[in-house]
């Protein structure tokens, strides 16, 4: 591991959650780390349930394309939707998130994302 990757460890480790992202990253892709997809995973969920909207964003896509965990896309769509309803740089691209995966709820799925 190197020395920056251990620095951005100590860091989404104190809680901060773009390092936390970064982390994630690092760890999905191999960066400056051996990869470890249920590692990135924790990560990802750790910085989105802090509200930062660019790890919710990831983990849309992750569920959506059903990388690392089964394909999801009620999952995806509700952390899309949060993206978009959070208004920051990434809202329309939440919101384009949600129209690609509309189409392809179910009835059952439908009324679910609706209801959240």
């Amino acid at each position: 591991m190197t020395e920056e990757v251990q620095e951005l460890r100590a860091k989404a480790e104190s809680g901060d959650p773009e390092a936390q992202f970064r982390y994630a990253q690092a760890l999905q892709y191999g960066l400056g780390i051996p990869m470890d997809d249920d590692a990135s995973l924790k990560w990802f969920h750790a910085a989105a349930q802090q509200g930062f909207d660019r790890a919710r964003f990831s983990l849309g896509e992750i569920y959506k394309e059903g990388r690392i965990v089964p394909q999801d896309l009620v999952q995806a769509y509700n952390l899309y939707k949060a993206v978009a309803e959070g208004g920051g740089e990434l809202a329309a691209a939440g919101q384009e998130g949600c129209s690609e995966i509309r189409p392809y709820l179910n009835v059952d799925q439908s009324a679910e994302v609706d209801k959240a």
